[in-house]
């Protein structure tokens, strides 16, 4: 599952950090949506991986490859939004890729990623932090527009990965967009 997560952060956050008030609604959205989505499509990838034998070889540590201080280092300060427990379980996601034989061409290629995409989110999230109070009330009523909009599915989807704090929001924020979101639920569920 902190497999998914991370693939789907890591994906979400290819294009470059956005500046702008409307984009960045919008950034976000797309962030909660492609997770959800993702999710499926992950669990149905580990679902035919298990089935697969699982051959054992032992592959040597290239020097390329970050040793666990560097990479705990590299996930503790790009995914600072994390909670201890996730970016432990983020840890292990990465070294259980990384050790996988089959994924040994692609060692590099992870490495480097990950470390763009560490980079990525912290820049994004030091920006939503430096936002006025004001700005992120405006980012979170943008949010519930856009939150309202969408299928009641998506709707508890969305709300569930919020909680879950794998957003890179700066908790002010994820708790402004959660309450909204909240609010468009209970509204929902008045007759």
């Amino acid at each position: 599952m902190i497999r998914r997560r991370l693939i789907c952060l890591l994906l979400a956050l290819w294009p470059s950090v956005v500046f702008a008030v409307d984009p960045l609604t919008l950034f976000l959205l797309r962030v909660l949506r492609d997770q959800v989505i993702s999710s499926g499509v992950e669990a149905a990838i580990d679902g035919a991986q298990r089935s697969e034998p699982q051959s054992v070889l032992v592959i040597p540590r290239a020097p390329w490859d970050l040793d666990d201080p560097t990479l705990r280092t590299l996930i503790d300060e790009g995914f600072v939004h994390l909670s201890p427990a996730q970016r432990e379980e983020v840890f292990a996601s990465v070294k259980r890729i990384l050790s996988d034989p089959k994924n040994a061409a692609m060692r590099p290629y992870i490495t480097q990623e990950l470390a763009i995409k560490a980079s990525a989110v912290r820049q994004a999230h030091e920006q939503l932090t430096n936002l006025s109070q004001a700005q992120k009330r405006v980012i979170a009523a943008e949010a519930r527009t856009e939150y309202e909009k969408l299928p009641p599915d998506e709707r508890r989807q969305m709300y569930q990965v919020l909680q879950s704090g794998v957003v890179p929001l700066p908790r002010d924020l994820n708790e402004m967009i959660l309450t909204e979101f909240g609010s468009v639920q209970a509204m929902a569920g008045a007759p």
